[in-house]
């Protein structure tokens, strides 16, 4: 007896379908894995630029809540104020910024937003700052509050600049005002009389008038050079040149000067004639320049000495005077644009503070150095270096 075995399949008509549809979604799933990704490692991308953006921003910037406590601080926060972010995250504005010279807190300071201010505080470990403030306020996200940032700036120095540059400008105009009024009390006297004058008050007279113009030629001089040193386009000159003859010109500039205050003034040449690789007229300025100061800080009757000597391959040219000599806490800023040491800016050419300055930029225009010593006995010396012409030293 025979049993057949066959079983006739049942084919579902959908399987296929089906297959496809799951198919269809798994190819669907791995392109929004793989965009996915791409949006994730993009975002991580925007996100490490923008950290780097805000790393490399010299500003400080601050985000303040309601309450006025720190939710950001920048690198350029802590670079400013000294703290670090964790110290401050968290904590009121009020306990990391505090206003000197007023007893109201640093909230009160903050201008609205788009408006800018200016506030000196005490930043860590004591430090004064005066920071520049500038406000914006930032649209919440969705279940968020509102907040407040702050973008700031150290601009200590600049305000220092500013007020060094109003007295500067006001010292000018005074350097300026008082050789143009003794010039014209001079000019309006040979006016009036001129034909009754003996030639020794004549003489006088015409002194006084060329001391005037001396004066604001080297106070325009210096305002020049300086002027030229600020927009960097100065220049020195150097060629072989004698060095006597620059020492007695300068010499010869200043005399009036010197004789008008009963002051000596003791030229000490080296030996051997000697030429120097310099610029004639501008070290010639110099020597003015120190030799003026010499006659404002010694007293009436004193000795002023120009000396040169010979260092290897430089000339050392010296100016001393019998004054009172620089305190020790001044030196640092003599040879700096508007330092001037002592009273009324006695060591700055015509009180100005741009004497020196010129001084130092044209020595090192020259390849030499400048420098002041004290005085054995009382005073100061001045001096600077100008290379010898090669073959002569």
């Amino acid at each position: 007896m025979g049993y057949n075995t066959h079983v006739d399949e049942q084919v579902d008509p959908n399987a296929e379908a089906r297959i496809r549809g799951a198919t269809r979604l798994a190819l669907a799933l791995e392109e929004a894995r793989a965009e996915l990704q791409r949006s994730v490692v993009e975002l991580r991308e925007e996100k490490a630029w923008t950290d780097h953006l805000l790393e490399a921003i010299v500003e400080g910037i601050v985000t303040l809540d309601r309450q006025g406590r720190i939710t950001f601080f920048s690198d350029g926060a802590e670079r400013i104020t000294g703290w670090v972010r964790g110290e401050v995250m968290g904590k009121s504005c009020d306990h990391v910024f505090r206003p000197l010279e007023t007893g109201r807190p640093f909230s009160e300071f903050i201008p609205p937003p788009g408006r800018q201010a200016k506030i000196a505080v005490e930043l860590r470990d004591g430090r004064q700052s005066i920071l520049s403030l500038t406000g914006a306020r930032l649209l919440p996200r969705e279940g968020r509050e509102a907040r407040v940032a702050l973008v700031f700036r150290d601009v200590s120095e600049e305000e220092a600049m500013h007020r060094l540059l109003g007295q500067f400008l006001a010292n000018v105009a005074h350097e300026f005002r008082t050789p143009l009024s003794a010039l014209a009390a001079s000019v309006e006297l040979l006016l009036d009389q001129a034909p009754d004058l003996s030639p020794s008050e004549l003489a006088e007279l015409l002194a006084s008038l060329h001391l005037g113009v001396l004066g604001l030629q080297t106070l325009i001089d210096n305002l020049l050079e300086s002027a030229s040193i600020e927009a960097g386009q100065f220049r020195v000159q150097p060629r072989p040149s004698g060095l006597e003859e620059i020492m007695v010109a300068a010499a010869s500039t200043m005399q009036p000067l010197l004789a008008k205050r009963g002051q000596r003034l003791v030229v000490d040449l080296p030996s051997a004639l000697l030429r120097v690789q310099a610029d004639p007229r501008r070290a010639g300025q110099v020597l003015i320049n120190l030799l003026s100061n010499a006659s404002k800080n010694g007293p009436d009757g004193s000795e002023i000495e120009l000396r040169a000597t010979l260092q290897g391959r430089w000339a050392r040219l010296s100016v001393a005077d019998s004054g009172p000599g620089v305190p020790q806490e001044e030196r640092s800023s003599l040879f700096r644009r508007f330092g001037s040491p002592g009273q009324g800016g006695s060591r700055g050419q015509g009180g100005v503070g741009l004497g020196l300055s010129v001084v130092k930029a044209i020595v090192e225009g020259h390849g030499g150095e400048v420098g002041m010593e004290d005085r054995p006995g009382g005073g100061a010396v001045f001096w600077f270096t100008l290379p010898v012409v090669k073959g002569e030293a």
